[in-house]
């Protein structure tokens, strides 16, 4: 009876058809719990993406509309006035049109950098400032470029009419301008040097063309020699021509160098009534140096003379060296006999000698 029983508790309940069908069974709802599950996120997921843009259109319709309402088409900020400070020809239409600003547009509405660099392109112009001043100004300050020179192609062009005539600064800007001021009419005039292909606005880099404004730049507050013309057709040097009608060779490298010599030249005939004809300051010695005679001696003959002219020191400071001390070397006593005194004849009044006047002798015939 014991066996029996162990053999009944040992036996299944159910049998494989049963245990697969169950299988299937659990499979099948564990798969559909997970679809559920997975479309349960999917729609939290989509529910926050539309409340999250729902909010973000929301703040970005709903600020437009305020900045529209109180900014960009509020009434109290159309500009109402333009400042412009300029201290060059530029006009005033000039300067709004290179900017783009009208009057009575909204004044956020304007691109203040952008404005700014289309003003900074022009030729004329070396710097440009500008402030927007609420609720409705503009300030508009304009730094133009200064000429020093101008640059010309043919010595026989005249520089205020020529159409490839240029003005250029000291950094070697082409400055072209239709207004024209008064003091441009006093200014030196750079010649010998192409100008063809050239634009204003261009900066030039040659050699020759930066020595020459740096020769103008040095010399502005000479007043002994003041440039009048440069000449550059050479390309080794420059032929300078002053208000007296000096003609002065320039070399290209260390022109502050040249002017030094130059004064030493000027100071060397000051007080004489020698003028200067023409002079070479490319030689560091001995200047070679031409001296017109003067109108009463017969103008217009030349003299060649070389002036000897000192080298400019060289301005670097030099150790100091303390010079040898010499030994005290003994003396003996020399006597000296003192020279006589030499007869000087007096300056004075001659006295004047009377004439023998014939004596007869005491005892002579009576």
């Amino acid at each position: 009876m014991k066996r029996a029983t162990n053999s009944t508790r040992n036996q299944r309940l159910s049998t494989s058809r049963q245990r697969k069908q169950q299988h299937l069974l659990d499979v099948k709802v564990r798969s559909y719990k997970f679809k559920q599950q997975r479309n349960r996120k999917v729609m939290m997921f989509l529910c926050k993406v539309i409340l999250f843009v729902s909010v973000i259109g929301g703040i970005y319709y709903g600020g437009r509309e305020c900045l529209n309402r109180f900014l960009w088409k509020n009434p109290d900020y159309n500009l109402a006035t333009i400042e412009i400070n300029d201290d060059g020809t530029l006009s005033r239409e000039q300067i709004l049109a290179a900017t783009g600003i009208v009057e009575g547009t909204n004044i956020f509405s304007i691109n203040i950098s952008k404005a700014r660099e289309s003003l900074s392109e022009l030729p004329q112009v070396d710097h440009a400032d500008l402030e927007r001043i609420l609720p409705g100004k503009i300030t508009i300050t304009v730094t133009e470029r200064k000429p020093i020179a101008w640059l010309i192609s043919k010595a026989a062009d005249d520089p205020t009419t020529a159409p490839d005539a240029f003005l250029i600064d000291a950094r070697g800007t082409l400055i072209k301008t239709k207004k024209q001021l008064p003091e441009y009419f006093h200014l030196p005039v750079i010649y010998g040097f192409s100008t063809d292909n050239l634009e204003a606005g261009q900066v030039l880099n040659a050699i020759e063309m930066k020595s020459a404004l740096s020769l103008i730049d040095l010399n502005t507050d000479n007043t002994r020699f003041q440039i009048r013309t440069i000449n550059l057709s050479k390309g080794y040097c420059m032929v300078v021509t002053n208000q007296n009608h000096m003609h002065i060779t320039f070399g290209l490298d260390r022109v502050d160098l040249q002017l030094e010599r130059l004064g030493l030249l000027l100071d060397h005939v000051d007080g004489s009534n020698r003028i200067i004809q023409t002079a070479n300051l490319m030689v560091e010695r001995n200047v070679p140096v031409t001296f017109a005679q003067p109108s009463d001696e017969g103008a217009g003959d030349d003299v060649p003379e070389v002036v000897p002219v000192e080298k400019p020191k060289d301005k670097t400071p030099q150790p100091q060296v303390k010079p040898p001390v010499a030994k005290p070397v003994p003396v003996k006593p020399v006597s000296v006999k003192k020279p006589e005194t030499p007869y000087i004849k007096s300056k004075g009044t001659p006295t004047p000698v009377r004439k023998a006047l014939p004596m007869k002798h005491a005892f002579g015939n009576g």
